[in-house]
């Protein structure tokens, strides 16, 4: 009875001791792969350049910026007249009336994501003569 009696506790520790090896080595590899998941599938951070709309000008007035990054039109909150943002001329295929922002004095913004490269000109329509943006869209 007595080589009975050791050897339950013997395979008890052994049984054991191969569990709490399995155990922990599974989440330890799990948590490996959930760390390098993130990294992989992490979007890009989106840029958004700001274009200032004020009384009577754009700030700034020309902006360069890359394929798939965003420009943010925001009127001033001082603004006494009325403004808007019109694209007057653009890359081939790019339409006009996406580009075009609606009239409006104060607190109000304009954001557009440009995917298509080339030279753009924006102008309010009120102010044609003193209110001109120029954006260059790189590749």
């Amino acid at each position: 009875m007595r080589t009975l009696s050791r050897r339950v506790p013997l395979a008890a520790v052994s049984a054991l001791a191969l569990t709490l090896a399995v155990a922990v080595a599974v989440p330890v590899a799990g948590a490996t792969e959930r760390a390098a998941t993130p990294a992989a599938t992490a979007k890009p951070k989106v840029v958004v350049k700001t274009v200032k709309v004020a009384d009577d000008f754009y700030s700034p007035t020309k902006l360069t910026i890359k394929v798939g990054q965003k420009v943010n039109f925001v009127w001033s909150p001082m603004n006494i007249d009325t403004h808007n943002v019109t694209l007057v001329k653009g890359p081939k295929g790019v339409n006009r009336k996406r580009f075009t922002s609606l009239d409006a004095s104060t607190h109000f913004h304009f954001e557009r994501t440009f995917t298509v490269p080339g030279k753009y000109h924006f102008q309010c329509t009120i102010h044609p003569t003193m209110m001109n943006f120029y954006l260059t869209v790189q590749k």
